[in-house]
C-alpha cells in the first residue's frame, strides 16, 4: 500500500523541475524508499517557492523573540504544552470561537468529535492554527516534543479523515479546508527539520494538499462570490499552489484561486472599505487572507491584481477610522472585543504607510515579526508616521458614521450604524450606536456569545432588543429565523452626515415599520458637542396611538437609576456615563438585567436601561449621553424651551423644540433648536421657517447657540 501512495505522488510532480531529476531516476529504477528519502530533501533544502519563513533567519527571529517577546513566548509554550497532551482550548486573539473550557482526548483525536454540544468547536479543532503555535515553541525551545506532537497528530489528521470520509461533514468543511492550507504551510517550515517529520509523513501531507487543492477547486459557486467563505477557501488555495509548485496542477490552482479572490474582492469590499457583511470580525478575517495573499504573492513574482490589493487596503483604512480609542474593533455584529493593531501593523508594513502606522503598534508585533522576518522590522521602523487627516468619518455605504473628539486612547467616540443588516452574521442593530470614553466602552453592542441552533440566547443576541436603538410597539424591525436567516428586513434609509470642527452631526431611519397598519417611521439623530456630550433626538411619525422604547446596553459594572429617571453608571476606574431624559414626565424608566458577550462562548450580566412611553400621532424622545471621569461631576442639567414663530405664537412640540442644557463646572451653555417639520403656515397664509427662542431668531433644521458671559454664537448645521 506504502508503495502505491508514493508511485502516485510521483504522477502528480512534474519530475523535470530543476532539483527533481534524482527523484526521477530513483523512481525510474524503482527505488521507491530512495526516492522518497531525496523528495524530502528536496523539499527542504528547495529555494523557491519562498515562503513567510526564512531558513537562514530562524535564529535572529529567535533571539529577536526572546529579548522583545517574553510574554508571547512563555504563551506559545503553553499553548504547546497543552496540545502536546492532546488538550484544547481556543484563545487566539483572532480565533473566530474562541472556548474557554480545556478539552482533552484521552487516547487518540477524535477530529469528528462535538463538545459542548456547540459544533464550531469541532471546526475549530479542524483548522489547526495550533500547530504554528507548536512551531514557535519548537523553534525557541528545540523542544522536540513539539515536533512529535505535531507530526503525530498531522499524520492523524490525514490517516483517519479522507476527503470523502464518514465525518467530512466535519472535518472537511470547505472553510475549514481553506485555513489548514495556510496553518499546514506554515507549520511546516518549523517542523521539517525533525527526525519526526519522516518522508512517509512528507508524502502523506502533500496528497493531503493534493486533495484539498481539488476539493477546493470543486467547491466554488455563486454564493462563495459573495461569502467570506469564497475568500477563506481561495486564499488556502492559492497558498496552497505556491507551495505545491511542483505539482502539475499547481498552475490551474494558482490562476483560479486568483480569479476567484479578485471576483470577491470587486464584490464583497463596499466604497469605504467595509466589507458588506457587516462584521468587523469577519471583515478583518477577509482582510488577513487577502494580506497573506499579498505576501506570499510578493516573495514570489506573483502578480497580484490591483483589485486585491485596493481592497485589502481599503479594508484596512476602514479598520483604522472604526477602531475604538482602546484600538479594538467594535462589537458590531458576530464580532468580538478584539485589539486590531496586529492587522494595521501588517498593512502599514505591505503598504508602506504611514497613516495606517498611526494605528499599529509602535513596533512590530510578534505574529507580523514571524510573518515578515527581520526585513519587516527594518520596513515598518522606516515607515513614518502619518496623523489621519480626519476625525470624524462617515462609512456612507455600509452605514457606519464614528464620531470621536481626537485620536488619544482618552478620548470620546461614538459609532452609529445604519446601514444594511448584512449576511447570517448580521444582528438587527439598525440605528444602534457605540459610545467608549475616557479608556473603556460604556454604552455597547452586547456581542453575539453563541452560534449554536435553537438557543434562545443565539436570537436574542441578534434581535434588535439586544441593541441601543428604538423598538415600536415591541415588535422588532427585523426578525430573525433560526440562528443564520431573517423572516423580515427592513432598509436603512434618509441617512446624513455633517461634521465640523466643533461637531458632529449624523442622521438616519429605516422602513421597519412601514408594515404595520399604521405605519411608523423613526428618526434617529445624534449631535456631538465637541468635547462634552451627545445629544440623541429619536422621533416617530404616525397617526394613530403606539409605544414607543429606546434601549441603552451598558458594559458590565454599576448602574443606577435615579428617581428623576437620570441613569449613571459608577466603574471605579476610567470613563463613566450618564443619560439625561428631557421628558422624564412622559417616559417609564426601567433598569433590567442583561447579558454582554465579548468574546464566543463568554457571558456576564450588565444591566439595560429601557424609555418607554405611549404617545398618539409624532411623538420624540430626547437624551443627553454624557461621558465624564470617574470622580468627576456629572450634574449636567438639561430643560426644554419654548419655540415661537414669527407671530410670536408658540410651536407646537410636533413641530420644532429646544433644549436648553446647562454643563457641569463650565460657564458655558448651549441651547439646541430641533425642527421636526418642514415649516408651518401662519394666519395669512405666509410659510413660516424663521422661529425664536431665548431671545434669538434661527432659521433651519439643527441649531446649535452658545452662549458664555461674554459671547454667543449660532451654528447653523442643517
Amino acid at each position: 500500500m506504502a508503495r502505491k501512495v508514493e508511485r502516485s505522488i510521483y504522477d502528480l510532480i512534474d519530475l523535470s523541475i530543476e532539483g527533481l531529476e534524482q527523484v526521477e531516476k530513483a523512481v525510474q529504477s524503482n527505488m521507491l524508499d530512495k526516492a522518497a528519502k531525496l523528495l524530502k530533501e528536496y523539499y527542504i533544502f528547495r529555494r523557491s517557492p519562498k515562503l513567510f519563513l526564512d531558513d537562514s533567519e530562524k535564529q535572529r527571529l529567535v533571539n529577536y523573540s526572546k529579548e522583545n517577546f517574553i510574554e508571547d513566548i512563555k504563551e506559545v509554550i503553553r499553548v504547546s504544552e497543552e496540545v502536546s497532551k492532546n488538550t484544547f482550548v481556543f484563545r487566539f486573539p483572532w480565533d473566530m470561537e474562541k472556548t474557554n473550557k480545556p478539552f482533552t482526548f484521552k487516547n487518540k483525536i477524535l477530529w469528528h468529535h462535538i463538545p459542548f454540544e456547540d459544533e464550531e468547536w469541532a471546526f475549530m479543532l479542524n483548522r489547526h492554527r495550533y500547530w504554528i503555535s507548536l512551531g514557535q515553541a519548537y523553534a525557541v525551545t528545540g523542544n522536540e516534543e513539539y515536533a512529535k506532537t505535531f507530526c503525530k497528530q498531522l499524520e492523524g489528521f490525514i490517516d483517519s479523515n479522507p476527503v470523502d470520509g464518514k465525518w467530512s461533514a466535519i472535518t472537511w468543511r470547505s472553510i475549514e479546508a481553506g485555513i489548514r492550507c495556510e496553518n499546514w504551510m506554515k507549520a511546516f517550515q518549523y517542523f521539517k527539520y525533525s527526525p519526526y517529520f519522516t518522508e512517509q509523513l512528507l508524502i502523506k501531507m502533500l496528497l493531503c494538499l493534493y486533495d484539498h487543492c481539488e476539493y477546493l477547486m470543486s467547491r466554488y459557486d455563486n454564493f462563495r462570490h459573495i461569502s467570506n467563505w469564497g475568500v477563506l477557501e481561495n486564499h488556502g488555495l492559492f497558498e496552497a499552489s505556491v507551495f505545491l509548485s511542483e505539482f502539475k496542477e499547481s498552475r490551474a490552482w494558482r490562476e483560479e484561486s486568483l480569479r476567484r479572490l479578485k471576483t470577491c474582492a470587486e464584490l464583497q469590499v463596499l466604497n469605504d472599505g467595509v466589507h458588506w457583511e457587516q462584521s468587523p470580525m469577519y471583515h478583518n478575517e477577509v482582510l488577513h487572507c487577502f494580506m497573506d495573499v499579498i505576501i506570499l504573492g510578493e516573495k514570489n513574482n506573483v502578480i497580484i491584481d490591483k483589485a486585491i490589493k485596493d481592497a485589502a487596503r481599503n479594508m484596512a483604512y476602514a479598520d483604522l477610522y472604526m477602531a475604538k480609542p482602546n484600538h479594538h474593533q467594535p462589537m458590531l455584529s458576530d464580532s468580538d472585543d478584539t485589539d486590531i493593531r496586529d492587522m494595521l501593523t501588517e498593512a502599514a508594513i505591505i503598504f508602506k504607510d504611514g497613516t495606517l502606522k498611526f494605528g499599529a503598534y509602535k513596533n512590530i508585533d510578534f505574529n507580523s515579526l514571524w510573518l515578515f522576518g527581520t526585513e519587516g522590522i527594518n520596513k515598518f521602523e522606516e515607515i513614518p508616521i502619518s496623523v489621519p487627516e480626519v476625525l470624524s468619518v462617515p462609512l456612507e455605504s455600509s452605514g457606519n458614521y464614528v464620531m470621536r473628539s481626537t485620536f488619544d486612547e482618552d478620548a470620546k467616540y461614538l459609532l452609529f450604524d445604519c446601514g444594511s443588516i448584512g449576511g447570517g452574521h448580521g444582528h438587527c442593530d439598525m440605528l444602534h450606536f457605540d459610545i467608549h470614553a475616557y479608556g473603556r466602552d460604556l454604552i455597547s453592542d452586547i456581542g453575539r456569545y453563541t452560534y449554536v441552533e435553537g438557543e434562545p440566547l443565539r436570537e436574542y443576541f441578534k434581535s434588535c432588543k439586544a441593541h441601543n436603538t428604538t423598538i415600536v410597539d415591541d415588535i422588532d424591525f427585523i426578525k430573525c429565523k433560526g440562528s443564520w436567516g431573517y423572516e423580515k428586513v427592513a432598509n436603512a434609509i434618509e441617512k446624513l452626515w455633517i461634521s465640523k470642527e466643533n461637531l458632529d452631526y449624523v442622521e438616519g431611519s429605516h422602513d421597519g415599520y412601514i408594515d404595520l397598519e399604521d405605519p411608523v417611521y423613526p428618526l434617529r439623530r445624534i449631535l456631538f458637542v465637541k468635547p462634552y456630550y451627545w445629544l440623541i433626538i429619536d422621533s416617530f411619525q404616525c397617526k394613530k396611538e403606539h409605544s414607543f422604547s429606546q434601549y441603552f446596553h451598558f458594559t458590565p459594572g454599576e448602574v443606577y437609576l435615579d428617581s428623576n429617571k437620570q441613569c449613571y453608571t459608577n466603574f471605579r476606574a476610567g470613563g463613566n456615563v450618564k443619560i439625561v431624559p428631557l421628558k422624564k414626565d412622559d417616559v417609564e424608566a426601567r433598569l433590567q438585567n442583561g447579558y454582554y458577550s465579548k468574546e464566543y462562548n463568554h457571558i456576564e450580566d450588565n444591566k439595560v436601561l429601557c424609555y418607554k412611553t405611549v404617545q398618539s400621532g409624532f411623538t420624540s424622545l430626547i437624551n443627553v449621553v454624557y461621558p465624564y471621569k470617574a470622580g468627576e461631576d456629572n450634574n449636567i442639567i438639561m430643560g426644554s424651551i419654548q419655540v415661537y414663530d414669527n407671530l410670536n405664537n408658540a410651536v407646537e412640540k410636533n413641530i420644532a423644540e429646544a433644549i436648553k442644557i446647562e454643563l457641569p463646572c463650565n460657564t458655558e451653555e448651549h441651547v439646541i433648536f430641533i425642527r421636526h417639520s418642514c415649516g408651518i403656515a401662519d394666519n395669512n397664509g405666509t410659510y413660516q421657517t424663521i422661529y425664536t427662542l431665548d431671545n434669538t431668531k434661527v432659521s433651519g433644521e439643527i441649531v446649535l447657540i452658545k452662549k458664555s458671559n461674554s459671547s454667543k454664537e449660532v451654528i447653523v448645521i442643517k
